[in-house]
């Protein structure tokens, strides 16, 4: 019994958040589902809204990870060979290129590969090269440190001046205090140490020195530097070691401490996850507008079907039959056009529910009341309005009312069909003068290749 109450708690819980989510984020398009679904229930309308939005969010989704993982996985291959015969060389300092091709002539043909190295610099070139060398290099190589005269951490030796093809070797201390990658043997700094070291600068055949002063001055550890420093003399000791072995281990446990190690990789976790976000939202969105462009196109065909239904509801009327007669009438005639498979009609499907409405025992000028309400559209309210004022006062002029109100709107029928007539006429004029346009330059392009 317990459990039955807390089930039952819990089912109403959840009733009251989706009907709090209904009323909150969706009723806008719930009112719009009731125009294209006739005659379904407000939980059903959200149950195909749900569907649907998630089935085009879902897309949405899916799409995105398609282009993620084809992004991700492209590649292309150019061509090397254009004009028949012209190969075009890497810029200076880029990777020479292994062309394969195939020679033809009238004896045969053969399969052959180049090898096309990259372009050379001029003189001038690798003389501005070497300005630009030596004024990176006299910047570059302090790394962290803010001047020469103050060195606190790990130089930067650099092997190839960044934006220039000149390539730097370095002559360092003759006490070997500075390591090959930059490293300073900080064990050995007690006091300041001034020295000096030279940067070899090459660029094709052509090389330059440049001799850097600089002073370092004895580090200040905390205990993690002074345990890092021990893990890295540990491992510079396992490679010496290990130089001739395929595999190296590295150092498990330094000065008691157990370690672990881990790639550092990038990932492309999140900016997938991101957009596979985004093209749902965007998925939920091309269905908002798809739907609302499908209830402008049920509006427009309420509009198209009006002047024949007021029509044919004046004949019925006329020939003697009640209004609620005439209504079921047209509707009868709407399903037996069904069953012989003829096209769904928004406007009879919305009488179909009025009468439906009438039969479970809801009065005429309600169910009228709720059509006109259901279908939004101004005519359809004045015909409503007609039919609710004869019920309720009675009206020997309604035939009359109704067949000015047919004349009317067969009229407004034919004014929409002229608007929409000019409207096609304005689309048309760019296409037309696009064509006179290419036209024009076709002729005048044959009227220069005739000079």
């Amino acid at each position: 019994m317990n459990y039955q109450g807390r089930s039952n708690k819990l089912e109403h819980s959840f009733s009251v958040i989706i009907s709090w989510l209904r009323s909150r984020f969706c009723e806008k398009q719930l009112t719009s589902l009731s125009k294209l679904y006739v005659g379904k229930g407000t939980e059903e309308l959200f149950v195909i809204f749900l569907r649907k939005s998630a089935r085009y969010a879902l897309t949405g989704m899916v799409v995105a990870g398609v282009l993620c993982a084809l992004f991700v996985i492209s590649s292309s291959k150019k061509h090397e060979i254009w004009h028949g015969n012209m190969m075009e060389r890497s810029e200076a300092g880029g990777r020479d290129k292994t062309i394969e091709m195939q020679i033809e002539t009238e004896d045969g043909k053969q399969d052959y590969t180049v090898k096309l190295p990259a372009r050379k610099l001029t003189k001038h070139e690798i003389k501005e090269q070497f300005a630009i060398a030596r004024e990176k290099v006299q910047k570059l190589y302090l790394g962290e440190n803010n001047s020469a005269d103050n060195i606190t951490s790990s130089l930067n030796l650099i092997e190839t001046v960044p934006d220039t093809m000149v390539q730097v070797a370095w002559q360092l201390d003759k006490e070997g205090l500075i390591t090959d990658n930059g490293e300073i043997v900080w064990a050995e700094i007690i006091k300041p140490y001034k020295t000096e070291i030279t940067a070899e600068l090459s660029c094709e055949d052509v090389q330059e020195s440049v001799v850097l002063e600089l002073t370092i001055q004895p580090p200040q550890r905390t205990k993690f530097e002074q345990w890092l420093q021990k893990w890295e003399a540990a491992f510079n000791k396992r490679l010496e070691d290990t130089a001739s072995d395929k595999r190296i281990f590295l150092p498990t446990r330094v000065e008691g401490r157990e370690i672990t190690y881990r790639d550092k990789t990038d990932s492309y976790l999140v900016p997938c996850v991101v957009g596979m976000i985004l093209a749902a939202i965007a998925g939920m969105l091309l269905y908002n507008s798809q739907m609302q462009q499908n209830v402008r196109k049920r509006d427009e065909e309420l509009c198209k079907d009006y002047p024949e239904m007021v029509e044919q509801f004046v004949l019925l009327v006329g020939a003697g039959m009640t209004i609620k007669s005439a209504w079921i009438k047209m509707t009868d005639d709407y399903q037996s056009g069904l069953d012989r498979k003829q096209a769904k009609r928004y406007l009879y499907e919305e009488m179909s529910v009025t009468e439906r409405e009438m039969q479970n025992g809801m009065g005429e000028e309600r169910a009228y009341e709720l059509f006109a309400k259901r279908t939004g559209i101004l005519c359809y309210m004045k015909f409503s309005a007609l039919l609710t004022q004869n019920l309720r006062k009675g009206s020997a002029d309604m035939l009359r009312l109704l067949e000015q109100e047919a004349q009317d709107a067969f009229q407004k029928r034919k004014e929409q069909a002229k608007e929409a007539g000019e409207k096609a006429g304005t689309k048309m004029l760019f296409p037309m003068m696009l064509m006179l346009l290419i036209v024009f330059v076709m002729i005048l392009y044959a009227a220069f290749r005739s000079m």
